[in-house]
Formats: C-alpha cells, structure tokens, sequence
C-alpha cells in the first residue's frame, strides 16, 4: 500500500507534539539526522520502510496505516476548522446531553449536602445633615453672637464599628429568638462551650477567654457590612442557619452601632463643655477680685486723675480688669456653643429598615449549583468527544 509522504509527515508530526517528542531525540530513535525528520514531518523526503520499522519499533502506539486516512482532522495547519469541530459535536449531541445531565443532577444533589443559611439586612442612614438643616435657627444665633462654628464632622469608620471586637463581644453573648421560641446565644448555637471529647478524659474545664475568642472570630465569618459612600447608607448583613437569630443579630448590631456612635460622638462635646464651665467659675471669681480691687482703689484715691503716679496704678487695675472681663465674655459665649453644639449631636445615626426574618434561604443557591455543573458536564463531554475523534 502506497502511503502519502506528506499525509505520513504530518502524523509523525501530530503524534510527537502530542506526545511531547523532541525532534532530536524522535531523530535519535529513527537513526537519522534532525534536518531529516523535518523533510519527513513536511513530506518533502519520502519515508523507506527501514526507517519506519525503526519508528514502530521505538514509539508501539504510533499508527501510520488508518482505515480513514481521509478523515477531516478539526485541527490543520495550527488552525481550528470550526465546520469540522461542530459536525463532530453534532454527531456525539446524544454523548453530550447525557454528560451535561448527568453532572447538571449530580452538582444539584450535592447541595442537598450543604447547610441552609438564611441572610437578614439592616441598613442604617446618617441623620447628621438633618439636623443641622434642623438647627440652622440655633447656628444663625450664635454667629450673630460673634461665636465661632465648632467643626463637628463625622470621624467613624461604620464597617470597622460593625467589625470590632466590642460589638463582637457583646453580641456572641446576646440571647435572640430562634425559630422554636427558644432564646440562645451565639456561643450556645455553636456549642463552643460544650467540652470536648477530649476533656471528659483529663477533667479539664472550658475556658471562657477561649470561648469568647473562639466564637468572636467565627462571628466575624457572618457578618457583613457595606457602605455608599455617596449616599451614606449603611447595609448589615448577617447569616445564619436560623432565620430569627440572622434577624435577633443583625438589629441588636445595629442598635449598639447607634448607640457607640451617639456615645462617643457627644463625649467630646461633654469634655468641652464641662472644661469651660470650670474656666467661667475660676475666671468670674477672679473678675469679682479684680472689679473690688478697682472699687477699692477709686474709693481711697478720688483724685487719683490729677497725680500721675495714681492714674498708671488705676490704669493697670481697670486693664487687668477690663482683660478678665472679656474673657468672662467668651467663655460665655463659647459656653452656649458647646451647649447647641451637644444637642447637635443627638442622634446622628438612623435606623432605615430594620431587619426581618427572612423567608427564603440565601444559601445553597441551587440553580446556581446547577448552572455551573451543566457547564462543567458540557465542557468536558466536548473535550472528550474531541480527543476521541
């Protein structure tokens, strides 16, 4: 049988790249020269049969005699033949639906495998604007009191309040309703502090600290927080296998968000105001001092304005008294501002939506599961078929 020099080329060619051949060791194993197997590979040498017998004897599974030398091949000349690779899949159509449907079930039972989760949200709106808008009659009076604007913007970084280790604390321990009725905390739920296997044959106790610590960091694998940075909303997210206590925790975190920021939000105010109500009680005694040493003085020297050296004593009295007077006057002043400023600051943080038992589960997301395994199942049934041909 008369075989293709060119046609035989290509197969040695597609059969060492397949199979990750160098050409100087393929060259090597036939005994002939590199430059030689490229002139096979190009079918521009013909192949005699003692160099072929060699080729068999060396590579077993190389086949140069096919019963369809003729074959489209999908893959010509370091191009893909697109006609070629769908007429393939077409005819394996049957192959590659069962594949597809056989991994599409498969990923679906799987998730029957998975927990439920249920996710609640809360979402949380900064009220700040609101209330200047509010209070604009109050910041109108004290500029035209000549008082200066206190700068009060808002300094709080909401996802790393939601995230700390304060509002983790308390809420491992917080007691929510479950689904049942029953109220359990987080550390109950989890059963952290259920002793061990282990622990019944040492008669070791649990410790609290490692409980606490144990159940803060899997608290922080539940929750999630957003915030627009535009609009300033502020979504808390948080899931868990019982729908009530996704709900219990997500609106017990937000209502400790609002009150820290509340809290140390007017903690400042407070320090302020408290500092200068002690300044207004040293400095008006020590004004009531200097305007009796003025009193004093022109009621002992009533011709104090025709001596000299009287007039520089008077002088000096009235301008330390005159001094202590103005500051008297802004320490009132600044007094009533640290007073509006403080009730500025109650409340600057809303509650928008609060969160609810949610009906439907968050995860596992079946259709998803489904989707993805289809896609698995239709790729690799398509490789397949492929490689077969």
């Amino acid at each position: 049988m008369e075989i293709d020099p060119l046609d035989l080329g290509k197969k040695i060619k597609r059969y060492r790249l397949i199979n990750d051949i160098r050409q100087e060791d393929m060259a090597e194993k036939m005994g002939v020269s590199r430059a030689t197997l490229i002139n096979y590979e190009k079918g521009y040498t013909a192949i005699n049969i003692d160099v072929l017998n060699r080729l068999k004897a060396q590579y077993k599974d190389f086949e140069y005699l096919q019963s369809n030398p003729d074959k489209p091949q999908i893959i010509d000349n370091n191009s893909i033949d697109f006609r070629v690779l769908s007429s393939v899949l077409y005819q394996n159509k049957l192959y590659i639906f069962l594949a597809t449907l056989i991994f599409s079930l498969a990923g679906l039972s799987s998730t029957f495998l998975f927990k439920k989760y249920y996710m609640s949200e809360i979402t949380l709106y900064p009220a700040k604007n609101e209330i200047n808008k509010g209070l604009g009659q109050f910041q109108s009076l004290a500029l035209n009191l000549g008082l200066n604007e206190l700068n009060n913007e808002q300094n709080f970084n909401i996802s790393d309040v939601v995230k700390s280790r304060l509002i983790a604390n308390k809420s491992v321990i917080k007691k929510v309703k479950m689904k049942n009725g029953n109220k359990v905390s987080l550390v109950e739920l989890w059963e952290i502090n259920k002793p061990s296997f282990l622990s019944s044959f040492y008669n070791t106790q649990t410790d609290s600290t490692f409980v606490i610590e144990k159940a803060i960091k899997k608290f922080s694998e539940h929750v999630k927080v957003s915030e627009d940075r535009i609009s300033g909303l502020i979504k808390i997210q948080t899931t868990f296998q019982d729908p009530y206590v996704s709900a219990g925790i997500a609106n017990y975190i937000g209502s400790q968000v609002e009150e820290y920021i509340q809290k140390e939000n007017s903690a400042q105010s407070k320090k302020e105001k408290l500092f200068i109500m002690d300044r207004l009680l040293i400095v008006k005694n020590e004004l009531e001092n200097a305007e009796k040493e003025l009193k004093y003085f022109k009621e002992r020297n009533r011709g104090y304005e025709d001596s000299p050296e009287l007039f520089m004593l008077f002088s000096q009295l009235f301008r330390e008294t005159e001094a202590k007077k103005q500051v008297y006057m802004t320490l009132q002043q600044q007094l009533e501002l640290a007073r509006i400023e403080e009730v500025k600051q109650s409340p600057i943080l809303h509650i928008l939506d609060k969160a609810v038992p949610p009906i439907n589960k968050s995860s596992p997301r079946r259709a998803l599961f489904l989707f993805i395994s289809g896609l698995i199942g239709l790729f690799m049934s398509s490789v397949s078929t492929v490689m077969r041909y």
